[in-house]
């Protein structure tokens, strides 16, 4: 069957919503056994850490802050001061552009790394019960299309 633009733009919305309410009932909950080690962290911070783990996808060095900001669509001085309170927790690092003095590069530190492990290993398990009613064909069809339009959109 055919899909119009407007069916497709219902899905998209659709699967926005489940992504967003997902992200906000688990970065929410409190988990004795998993996120016990990770509390005292806000949903803006964690996300922070998620973000910043992606980004350095091939940048060991880190990355700028204005590329953390755009990517958590803040603005540079709210950005700024969050990680400020990263770093304080010691959860990032702050080192010297090797590309341009000028600016810092913000890397997750040791600690940062060992949480967001702490953190991936617990959305993957909700994320392995949501996917459990999609048969595998299913799945595999998922990561297709979304790796599809992943591609389309970063590697023009």
């Amino acid at each position: 069957m055919l899909q119009t633009a407007a069916d497709i733009t219902a899905s998209v919305h659709k699967f926005e919503t489940i992504l967003h309410q997902f992200k906000r009932d688990n970065l929410n909950e409190v988990d004795q056994s998993h996120y016990q080690k990770i509390m005292g962290l806000s949903v803006r911070q964690m996300n922070a850490l998620g973000a910043l783990n992606r980004l350095m996808t091939n940048r060991q060095e880190g990355i700028p802050l204005k590329t953390l900001a755009h990517y958590l669509r803040m603005s540079i001085p709210s950005t700024s001061l969050l990680v400020d309170s990263m770093v304080k927790k010691g959860l990032f690092d702050r080192k010297e552009n090797p590309r341009d003095r000028r600016s810092l590069c913000i890397r997750l530190s040791e600690e940062g790394e060992s949480r967001f492990q702490m953190l991936f290993n617990g959305m993957k398990e909700k994320l392995d019960t949501l996917f459990s009613i999609l048969s595998q064909e299913d799945k595999e069809n998922f990561c297709r299309i979304v790796d599809t339009l992943y591609n389309h959109v970063y590697n023009k």
